[in-house]
């Protein structure tokens, strides 16, 4: 009895995370209440405030369901003894356009951060979460621009900073503009050669 009702609640939790997965990605962020969740997800207003605090937490929760490049290159260079600094960059600027472009719930959030999500009052702890993720994932960075530095695979007078800051205007740039009409241009194609463009042209 208490298997099958924990298996209940992560049935009802799975639920209203792709309700709210489906009517943030439809109306918005601020134009999706908690109510609206629940009642999408066939539950009460008591099931979703056992679940979920507020609308930042279903966030963090929908976040939490995916994981994230940055963590796969964490876990991909502890392995490594040795490894291409800009050759990682690279695969992982890919890897993350392939995901955005292949994979529903990355797609999904992807979109509700870029384009279904106003950073303002209640749903401004969103940004911050935002902010902060980007800000560990840029240091990460960084730090393969250094070591490629270190190695001579890019000049000593180059920026490490400057260089992880262009990249990522061009991969957020690139999935933006794609999201927005995705027949306009296919991501992955385009992404990976503007990705290897860039690359090459700093260790040029």
């Amino acid at each position: 009895m208490v298997r099958r009702t924990k298996e209940d609640a992560m049935e009802t939790r799975a639920k209203l995370l792709d309700a709210a997965e489906a009517l943030f990605s439809e109306n918005g962020v601020t134009q999706t209440s908690m109510m609206q969740v629940a009642e999408k997800a066939g539950v009460t207003r008591g099931a979703i405030y056992h679940h979920f605090e507020n609308k930042m937490d279903l966030i963090e929760s929908l976040m939490g369901r995916i994981s994230l490049p940055i963590d796969e290159m964490r876990e991909q260079i502890a392995e490594s003894l040795e490894f291409d600094a800009l050759e990682e960059v690279k695969a992982r600027s890919k890897e993350f356009l392939a995901r955005v472009q292949n994979e529903p719930q990355v797609r999904s959030i992807a979109s509700i951060l870029l384009h279904k999500c106003e950073y303002i009052d209640e749903v401004n702890p969103i940004k911050l979460r935002h902010v902060s993720g980007r800000n560990e994932c840029v240091c990460e960075v960084e730090k393969l621009f250094e070591s490629a530095i270190q190695k001579g695979q890019l000049s000593s007078k180059a920026s490490p900073r400057v260089a992880v800051i262009g990249l990522f205007s061009l991969v957020d740039g690139l999935i933006y503009n794609w999201l927005l009409a995705p027949d306009y241009f296919p991501l992955v194609e385009y992404g990976n050669q503007a990705i290897d463009s860039y690359i090459n042209g700093l260790a040029r």
